[in-house]
């Protein structure tokens, strides 16, 4: 049977008549995305019959948001030439095992067609101090109790994402929250479980948003699967996989050397540049700017980086641009969830 692909959206730029977009005349490494969209190298979509259907999933939930399902849904099935290996299971090898030989069958049966495949371990960060404040301040604008000035409401948008913090915890490059922490360590211990029933494959390469969320979850959900294989965490900070660009302070991340001091194990990506020189508390991302942006990471991605599987660690809007690049219907995702999605690059000749 054929595989079926999900029809990517075509990234295209557009900007908001009400505020401006991000400048683009200063050609950072972020922005390279918008300056060569003309030439971008694959055509990415999902390709869907591996894992149950997320979308689908959180359409039925009370609050339309996804969490990690166990075997991070895989759906039970037989792989199109494939043999079985019988090594596990009465005679039989174990889901995820052949899940992980189908990719390698797939990846060298249509190698001479320009096509290639990955499984991409997709982590929105666990909870974080900004989330905390943006639910609290949502709550108090429900309930009719924010603290207006000058008739206008004290809220998220208004006034405390322009802020670095309230005066008790600070959200400018917010770190996790105890519950983030607790959520990032699932995320480890789901690894650890699923290892007596039916390994997940562990990704060849790990990827994170340089911003302090995705740091630590990074550091939290990985250090003990990979120290219980003998491995050592070397994660790669990619510029190009931060959140949507906003003028919320929570989007502006520390300094490289902070980032260096902090979690030294990191590999930073070249061209890294020691401020923050993306951020601009009057300038934004729009939608179709992050599309574009998220091109040309998988482009980077999927050019120099030969692992099958690999992992990366994001935020909520960088996870809606993923889903809008690979055509997936757009679902959202509760803060610490791990999402599998099989991608399909083809070269653009």
């Amino acid at each position: 049977m054929a595989l079926q692909v999900r029809r990517p959206i075509t990234p295209r730029i557009q900007c908001s008549k009400e505020r401006r977009k991000i400048n683009i005349s200063r050609p950072t490494r972020l922005h390279l995305a918008i300056i060569t969209l003309k030439r971008n190298m694959y055509e990415f979509s999902s390709v869907p019959g591996f894992f149950e259907d997320y979308a689908k999933i959180a359409k039925s939930l009370p609050n339309g948001k996804i969490s990690t399902q166990p075997a991070l849904g895989i759906i039970e099935r037989d792989y199109d030439g494939l043999s079985i290996d019988p090594v596990l299971n009465n005679g039989r090898a174990q889901q995820w095992t052949r899940f992980a030989k189908y990719l390698d069958y797939l990846n060298e049966k249509h190698a001479s067609e320009g096509i290639s495949y990955k499984l991409m371990y997709v982590i929105r960060h666990g909870r974080g101090f900004h989330n905390v404040k943006m639910d609290e301040v949502k709550r108090a604008e429900a309930d009719g109790t924010i603290e207006t000035v000058d008739g206008k409401p004290l809220n998220w948008k208004n006034y405390w994402a322009h802020m670095d913090g309230d005066g008790q915890v600070v959200w400018a490059d917010s770190h996790l929250v105890d519950e983030g922490i607790a959520q990032a360590q699932k995320l480890a211990k789901l690894w650890l479980d699923e290892a007596e029933k039916d390994a997940l494959p562990l990704p060849g390469t790990i990827y994170t948003s340089p911003l302090a969320r995705c740091l630590q979850t990074t550091q939290l959900a990985y250090t003990p699967v990979l120290a219980q294989h003998g491995k050592a965490l070397r994660p790669i900070i990619k510029e190009t996989l931060r959140e949507r660009i906003t003028d919320h302070t929570c989007d502006r991340r520390s300094s490289r050397s902070w980032i260096e001091q902090n979690y030294p194990n990191y590999i930073i990506e070249e061209g890294f540049t020691e401020s923050d020189e993306s951020w601009d508390p009057n300038s934004f991302e729009t939608l179709e700017e992050h599309i574009a942006r998220i091109q040309q990471l998988l482009d980077d991605i999927f050019t120099n980086d030969t692992s099958p599987i690999i992992s990366l660690t994001t935020h909520s809007y960088a996870m809606t641009a993923i889903l809008a690049l690979l055509g997936y219907d757009k679902f959202m995702v509760n803060e610490g969830t791990l999402v599998p999605i099989l991608v399909k690059a083809k070269k653009i000749t």
